[in-house]
């Protein structure tokens, strides 16, 4: 009875709900096409925003106050020979924008200017497999006679783990540089691009920027009403507990396999051969002390497959390591160089986000069914195989 009471007062006594739904009856393009929250599309929004022969109308404005804010903000960490003064003076005609350029979400070039900056945009992801080292290294070497700047770009100003190379930047200011854009601008911008970039302000004032509208209103509505909405929540329907559910059934109908444990973001398990072979000396990790473990990955849309060495004996974790190095395109993460704790020497790509957002829950169980098969069958025995021969 109790429940059904908190139930009747969410849906009676609610007028910020009322106000988020208002918000959703609004058109919106980026919620029309379900990219709030996709970093590719606001990784090229910027490439458009950033190239000064784009059609947007605002020329080199857009780069140049983006670049003058990142120095501005950052006068006291930034490392450059460049300075505010130059982006102030440099001639931005010869622009050249790269998208993903080995993997680098945006890479801004000038050429006359031998000026190269590097941008790591990340909305909902983290960082992973020391990608910014890596960018950090590959950009270094591809341009070694230009001014080089890395720009860390999130929603809340995160710190990056190369703090000593890569500056903080925030969409705070990128919301607040197309406002000033947008006021100052209007009477000389096309209807369709004001309209366009409008929205996309509104997109990041709700959703994308720290205290976002969106997140003030939702705080309110859980505040006011915990006890309905964690019962809501309870009944939910979540298509990531949906692929654990059947990831684990798929392991538990292998009598070969050994499920090490599992929740619905993280799925561990072994092989008996492996679980016989490999001396169970992990510390802090799994459920039975096992040093070597397969975990599935399920978040943010997204399921990889990874064989960690674990934390525990370092001799033990030295001795997997170099076993697996002998076969570096079967680990094809070995070559990596071993943590203190964990390293992934394994991996593959189960489901993309393309995967959850056009297939059911039926549809996803074929495809990781048919992928598990093939790591019972190949993978995962030539991994007993080597890991025995070599032992």
């Amino acid at each position: 009875m109790e429940e059904k009471i908190a139930l009747e007062k969410f849906l009676l006594q609610n007028d910020e709900l009322e106000k988020i739904e208002s918000f959703l009856a609004e058109f919106n393009v980026f919620q029309t096409l379900d990219a709030v929250r996709a970093e590719i599309r606001h990784s090229n929004i910027l490439a458009w925003l950033m190239n000064p022969k784009s059609n947007h109308g605002f020329g080199d404005q857009f780069l140049r106050l983006f670049l003058k804010y990142v120095f501005s903000n950052n006068r006291e960490t930034i490392k450059s020979e460049v300075t505010f003064f130059d982006i102030e003076v440099f001639n931005l005609d010869d622009i050249e924008i790269r998208r993903e350029w080995n993997r680098i979400d945006l890479l801004v070039i000038s050429e006359s200017n031998k000026f190269v900056v590097t941008i790591e945009n990340k909305i909902e992801t983290m960082e992973h497999d020391d990608q910014l080292k890596r960018y950090y290294d590959l950009v270094t070497k591809e341009f070694p006679r230009y001014h080089k700047l890395f720009i860390y770009l999130t929603p809340e100003s995160l710190t990056p783990s190369d703090t000593e190379n890569w500056i903080i930047f925030d969409y705070s200011t990128v919301y607040s540089i197309l406002k000033r854009l947008l006021e100052s601008r209007k009477n000389s911008l096309s209807n369709s691009v004001y309209d366009f970039l409008t929205q996309y302000c509104i997109i990041l004032r709700r959703y994308v920027m720290p205290n976002s509208e969106i997140e003030d209103i939702c705080k309110k509505i859980y505040q006011k009403h915990q006890q309905a909405l964690d019962l809501i929540f309870q009944y939910k329907p979540d298509i990531e507990f949906e692929v654990s559910e059947i990831i684990q059934d798929i392991i538990k109908e292998h009598d070969e396999l050994i499920l090490d444990g599992a929740g619905k973001t993280v799925i561990r398990f072994t092989s008996r051969k492996l679980d016989n072979l490999v001396p169970k000396k992990g510390e802090g990790w799994g459920t039975g002390n096992r040093i070597l473990l397969f975990e599935f990955s399920n978040y943010y849309k997204k399921l990889t497959l990874r064989l960690y060495i674990g934390p525990g004996d370092n001799q033990l974790r030295t001795k997997l390591h170099n076993i697996a190095m002998m076969d570096a395109k079967l680990f094809n993460k070995s070559e990596r160089k071993l943590g203190l704790k964990w390293l992934a020497i394994y991996q593959k790509e189960y489901l993309k986000p393309k995967d959850y957002e056009e297939s059911d829950a039926v549809e996803l169980k074929e495809i990781i069914s048919k992928k598990f098969e093939s790591l019972v069958m190949d993978d995962l025995a030539n991994i007993e195989k080597h890991i025995a021969s070599k032992w």
